[in-house]
């Protein structure tokens, strides 16, 4: 704060006159001046400034919401300062159609601290949040613009969708938020984890709901804010792989361990030892060659990137108006060559207030303009494919064209450099209006009536080609082109009346409301193959020389909803919260369409009562809480419930005539319908404690729950005997997932010195807890295809062979033979030994059991941060605790495996190391498997071999930045200037042998960012 104090006077009465302003030198209109203890006072203009006449020797009170209060005694000249409250900032949020105060929740509710990750560059604000919410799982890649993000909150809760539901200003989506919204545009965000904080929006709340409020104007602030970052990224390589001569010291071993000598090879010739002929050709014709490379597919697939953002905001309110602009472009180059996005948008919220604020009439309009060019879809990832290419292989002839493989031992697979960059110029662009425009009236005192109507207009346009191409060896002659044109448009409109009072002891808020929504989505496609000009400017279906096919189809999902809640609280000590709602879906039939989700919570707030008195000296606050409740699921086909026949010439059609050569069209039936299907539905008991410590410089939460799943919806195979189109829709299973969250934080202030450290941990365990039984026996261990698992086993577990280990000497061959009838796989040296797990003495698929589950077993977040001065430093550690089944060891671990021909991992030069052991020593010394050239064992089928520690601990965030002084701000005539260096993934500890423990599989792979940002304010 800071304070001039003019020269006393020892009159009667004194004349005060001054400006207040907020933290960023900008006046603050609406302050409330008053002589403290009497209802004398004042308040400031649109300059924040103020001129009040009060008693000599009076104290002067300043309040304002949001700021933090303060007093002074009555002097000519008190200028204030005043500082944001950020108690009361954090106090207040959005549960859902209303605002709680926080210290009143009786829900489990997450509030996101969006200073945390306002700086991080990206295209989805949820890549920012993995590790910063107990409980919920953020898994995102380093696909450009964020879209490689999927969330979970409280794991997964249904076999269908389990993202969570987004509410964006009041409108309700599960669309790519990154293409909704900015993450320099959001105020707030709320994540509602329990049913009883989400069972106000019923049917959608299953999988929890994360709301989302944009930053509004304030009333008496004239600001103008522009940020932007400049980033490098660069991929991180993962796996390492051999290069072209260890390839063929390792397959040279390999044909030794399987035959007895060594090969013939074009590439390495037939020593005893393997040579590379390397720049020799491996193929000529006409002149032309293709030499023998040492080629590092990857860095070929991959570069250093850069990506760029650009934010610019204006907003500017007084008592009757508030309005805002923000533009926000992002340029983001991807580090996998020939990708990647951009994007433009623009947001504009409004409010006009009138009669004093009894009518308010506002509106959200987000627009957002975006491009992208992807990577290139094929039977696999590309990942897995830039893995499995042949170090020998050329990238180009000898004349410049793409090289091929198809010779020797280069495998079979597309040259990538061609295969990627064949698509480079395909065309992906959309656009989308999102937004809503309300109504709020204030009849009389206490009660709001508020209509709101939302929008989220979505036009999807896409344009493939896919030109016929030649690597010498092998070619592909015909051209095709696929157009898809989406058009999806979702409105929602809903309808509140929300009435509170505080009288005494009793303080209460009630809500009623209806809402009704509707989403349609048309689709429209054209195929076309055969073009003589590859040309982009020249590449039309009307310019089509083969086949041409289109389609065209609709879905529409519509549901109406009615809803109420009551908030009560006694003496503010004892909390109490009830909600209803019932929603009715297109998705059922007339019979079952609708479903009643109800929900209550308790809270009391011992810390409260008169006998907990002689702890306020440490003990600040303290809340238990409980709630249950039961949320819905609908997140299946719009048409489920109906037979649906398709009009196909292929497998409906009809030699009616008996000429043996007319066919007249007809119909098949492709799904059996089920008007009878109900709601799944999701129960969940949550308990949970808050509680602060002295004066709230220590706080911490933990919640334990349990959620039940029953009725889930699935689409149920049916045996052949049936005949097509048999499977339908089912009420058909039963899941539980039960667990802890702790949220824990401390924050202190030492002069010019301030920290704050927080951390969270959350675990949950997942089963099955029924199954039909035309599920149940499906594989022996559950349907595998749908990641159902058996009973008491969790959804998506693992289940195959139980590896014992590797067998190292004859003699342990030779016994396990003797002790086994081995029916599955072959022992030998350097195998894989296969348990009995059964123990009926026999090695065959009856042995098969449950050997994982990638579900984590415990995640967390730890942040720090402190400011000195003008300096401030931030770091922030995610992690996980799980064990992963790493699919990639078909690379690392195996070398006839991963189509064989392919590259592998260095891990294999010590396989070969340790068959050597073996043949000096009798002794296999190597903890890989022995490189062969056939999979005689059977090494490739799902094992606990694969199974292996996937925890990791990740620095996601690096930050140190630095605030300009008001000296400096006064130069350059700015409010506020801040400066800032960043780095992304600064380096992952974790014993995973996999491209990225954080997301499993072949991902797209995350970069090391190294981002340089600028903050300024006007």
């Amino acid at each position: 704060m800071t304070l001039f104090l003019g020269t006393v006077s020892f009159a009667q009465t004194i004349k005060v006159s001054g400006t207040v302003t907020d933290s960023s030198n900008e006046p603050v209109i609406g302050v409330s001046v008053l002589v403290k203890g009497t209802t004398t006072g004042t308040s400031t203009d649109l300059d924040g400034k103020y001129e009040l006449t009060v008693p000599s020797g009076a104290t002067v009170e300043f309040s304002c919401i949001g700021y933090i209060s303060q007093t002074f005694k009555a002097a000519p000249v008190i200028d204030v300062v005043l500082q944001e409250d950020t108690e009361f900032l954090d106090d207040v949020v959005v549960t859902g159609y209303m605002t709680e105060k926080k210290k009143d929740l009786t829900g489990s509710v997450a509030v996101v601290k969006m200073k945390e990750v306002a700086d991080i560059p990206t295209g989805n604000v949820m890549t920012a949040l993995n590790g910063r919410v107990a409980g919920m799982n953020v898994t995102s890649d380093g696909t450009p613009g964020g879209q490689g993000t999927s969330s979970l909150i409280r794991g997964t809760t249904t076999i269908n969708n389990s993202s969570p539901l987004y509410v964006i200003d009041g409108v309700m989506t599960r669309a790519d938020i990154g293409t909704i919204v900015n993450s320099n545009d959001i105020e707030s965000m709320q994540v509602l984890k329990d049913a009883a904080s989400a069972a106000i929006y019923g049917a959608q709340a299953a999988n929890g709901v994360i709301i989302i409020t944009t930053k509004q104007a304030k009333e008496g602030v004239i600001k103008v804010d522009f940020n932007t970052t400049m980033s490098l990224q660069v991929a991180r390589r993962g796996i390492p792989l051999m290069n072209a001569q260890q390839w063929g010291d390792v397959y040279w071993a390999a044909y030794k361990y399987d035959f007895g000598t060594t090969p013939k090879s074009i590439l390495y010739g037939d020593g005893p030892t393997a040579q590379l002929k390397l720049g020799q050709p491996y193929w000529e014709k006409d002149g032309v060659k293709m030499l023998i490379s040492d080629t590092d597919w990857f860095g070929e697939s991959y570069r250093p990137a850069l990506m760029q953002t650009y934010s610019l905001s204006l907003s500017k309110g007084s008592k009757d108006h508030v309005s805002s602009l923000s533009l926000n472009y992002m340029d983001q180059d991807g580090t996998l060559k020939n990708t990647d996005y951009k994007s433009f948008g623009t947001r504009y919220n409004s409010e006009y207030r009138f009669f004093n604020n009894k009518l308010k009439i506002g509106e959200s309009l987000n627009v957002t303009y975006w491009t992208q060019h992807k990577k290139p879809r094929g039977y696999e990832a590309i990942e897995r494919q830039i893995i499995a290419q042949h170090p020998a292989q050329a990238i180009y002839a000898t004349d410049g064209t793409y090289g091929g493989a198809d010779v020797d031992l280069l495998g079979s697979r597309q040259n990538i450099r061609r295969y990627i960059d064949n698509e480079a110029n395909n065309i992906f662009k959309s656009w989308r209006i999102f937004g809503n425009a309300y109504i709020d009236i204030t009849p009389v005192k206490g009660l709001v009536l508020r209509s709101n109507f939302g929008v989220n207009y979505n036009p999807d346009y896409s344009n493939e080609f896919t030109p016929a191409w030649d690597e010498h060896t092998r070619s592909y002659s015909e051209s095709a082109l696929d157009i898809q044109m989406t058009e999806t448009l979702e409105w929602v409109w809903t309808n509140t009346a929300t009435y509170s009072f505080n009288k005494g002891i009793h303080n209460a808020t009630f809500l009623l409301g209806t809402e009704a929504k509707k989403n349609r989505v048309d689709l429209l496609r054209a195929q076309a193959t055969g073009f003589a000009m590859t040309s982009r400017d020249y590449v039309y279906v009307d310019v089509a020389e083969g086949t041409k096919t289109s389609s065209n189809n609709a879905n529409i999902y519509a549901m109406t909803s009615y809803f109420g809640k009551v908030n009560y609280t006694l003496a503010d000590k004892y909390l109490f919260s009830a909600t209803i709602r019932r929603d009715a879906s297109s998705r059922f039939g007339k019979q079952n369409n609708a479903g009643i989700f109800p929900s209550a919570s308790l809270g009391w707030k011992i810390s409260n009562e008169n006998f907990m008195a002689n702890t306020k000296n440490w003990l600040s606050d303290l809340k238990f809480r409980a709630s249950w409740g039961i949320n819905g699921n609908d997140q299946i086909n719009n048409t489920a419930t109906y037979s649906i026949y398709s009009v196909n010439i292929w497998n409906g059609s009809y030699n009616l005539s008996g000429d043996n050569s007319t066919l007249s069209s007809g119909a098949v039936r492709t799904q059996s319908g089920n008007p009878l299907l109900r709601w799944e539905q999701t129960e969940q008991l949550n308990l949970g404690i808050d509680a602060g410590l002295f004066d709230n410089r220590l706080t911490f939460s933990a919640d334990v729950y349990n959620k039940n799943t029953t009725d889930m919806l699935y689409q149920v195979p049916v045996a052949a005997i049936v005949g097509e189109g048999g499977a339908s829709f089912q009420n058909c299973a039963s899941m539980n997932n039960k667990g802890f969250e702790i949220v824990a934080g401390w924050k202190n202030v030492h002069g010019d010195f301030s920290y704050d450290i927080s951390a969270n941990a959350a675990a949950y365990k997942n089963k099955i807890t029924y199954l039909p039984e035309d599920l149940y026996y499906t594989y022996g261990c559950g349907n595998q295809a749908a990641g159902i698992s058996n009973v008491g086993l969790p959804y998506g577990a693992l289940v195959g062979y139980v590896v014992d280990g590797l067998f190292r000497t004859q003699a342990e061959v030779d016994e396990y033979k003797s002790k086994y009838d081995v029916k599955y796989g072959t022992p030998g040296i350097g195998r894989l030994r296969y348990a009995d797990v059964n123990n009926d003495g026999i090695i065959n698929t009856s042995d098969q059991a449950y050997i994982g589950t990638n579900n984590p077993k415990l995640s967390f977040g730890l942040n720090f941060s402190a400011n000195y001065k003008g300096w401030d430093f931030s770091m922030f550690f995610s992690g996980m605790i799980r064990d992963a089944y790493n699919s990639s060891k078909l690379y690392t671990d195996f070398f006839p495996l991963g189509e064989g021909l392919g590259n592998h991992s260095t891990r294999l030069l010590d396989a070969v190391k340790g068959y050597e052991d073996f043949i000096k020593t009798g002794t296999y010394t190597s903890d890989y498997a022995a490189v062969s050239t056939i999979d005689t064992n059977k090494e490739g089928v799902q094992n606990s071999w694969y199974v292996e520690n996937g925890s990791y601990i990740k620095m996601k965030n690096l930050v140190v930045g630095y605030s300009l002084p008001q000296t400096a701000l006064n130069k350059i005539k700015a409010k506020s200037a801040r400066v800032y260096l960043q780095t992304q993934n600064l380096f992952t500890i974790t014993k995973y042998t996999g491209p990225d423990p954080e997301s499993l599989g072949y991902p797209y792979p995350n970069s090391f960012n190294l981002v340089a940002g600028l903050n300024i304010g006007f």
